[in-house]
């Protein structure tokens, strides 16, 4: 299955695996999921202000310490231990062809005002001075054969993500470049990208693709929307930027409530960034 999976890969550019998680662990995270939700909207951790913009469709890092203050330990455990689930991080592996490093969570939900389809794009533009800068980018991760690995986990039944197999391996056809970057973007949002796929989920699968490929979201008043992603990229190319800045992982004890192999996959990520991290300034909330 291994082959597989590398083989669909490399070649599709993403995957989707049926029931990574089993219905009761995929209740206890939606549970979890929704009660940071909710915290986030009151007060985002990272800003000391509220999230309660009614267009937002998704928050990053659930697992910040903040939003476990008071809570049970169980539920930070719960998380982390999805995040280095056993056969998620085999799936990365089999991927990268190494261990994953770890790199971000994010929550995406349905917005409750203005519904809309999400723009087509690659991550790669985000990081881009230009559009000569994103073309040199993807050339060199066509070549290196790089690429981090957005896993997607459907927490409801779910048909939101699109993406255009075998974009990962190459630069925009005229038309893909005409929709997603053409006029200022003005036509990022079109239904008319050729060869898109629609990715139908049940609660416990994922899909699994590498961004650099062509993809986007839907965000719809009246489709609920309610996925946990995790982002890894691999242990031999870390890159750090918003995603991997995440000091709060060196609060003393941080990791101590951790099984030893949950701890054991943290334990990377915290020595690889450790030495970019900002103290934290934590007066906007007593701890």
């Amino acid at each position: 299955m291994v082959g597989v999976w590398r083989e669909q890969w490399e070649q599709e550019g993403y995957l989707v695996v049926p029931g990574i998680f089993e219905p009761e662990r995929v209740q206890r995270l939606l549970a979890l999921s929704d009660d940071i939700h909710a915290q986030w909207i009151k007060r985002d951790a990272q800003t000391g202000k509220p999230s309660d913009n009614p267009d937002a469709t998704s928050m990053r890092h659930l697992n910040h310490a903040d939003y476990f203050l008071d809570r049970p330990e169980k539920h930070f455990t719960e998380l982390m231990d999805a995040v280095a689930d056993e056969l998620v991080l085999g799936l990365c592996r089999a991927i990268l062809g190494e261990m994953p490093l770890f790199r971000c969570t994010t929550y995406w939900f349905n917005p409750t005002k203005t519904g809309q389809d999400g723009n087509w794009h690659r991550d790669t533009q985000f990081a881009a001075k230009s559009e000569d800068d994103e073309r040199a980018k993807l050339e060199k991760a066509f070549q290196e054969s790089a690429g981090g690995i957005q896993m997607q986990i459907a927490l409801v039944p779910s048909a939101d993500v699109e993406y255009v197999p075998r974009s990962h391996l190459r630069l925009d056809t005229p038309e893909e470049h005409h929709i997603r970057r053409a006029d200022n973007f003005a036509h990022s949002r079109s239904n008319e990208m050729p060869g898109a796929l629609r990715i139908p989920l049940q609660p416990g699968d994922a899909a699994i693709f590498n961004a650099n490929g062509l993809h986007r979201g839907r965000y719809h008043t009246d489709k609920l929307r309610r996925t946990l992603m995790f982002t890894y990229t691999k242990t031999s190319a870390p890159f750090f930027d918003y995603f991997s800045d995440q000091p709060w992982f060196l609060r003393p004890g941080h990791l101590a409530p951790l099984n030893a192999r949950t701890r054991a996959f943290f334990e990377p990520f915290v020595a690889a960034y450790r030495g970019k991290w900002k103290p934290e300034v934590r007066e906007m909330q007593a701890v």
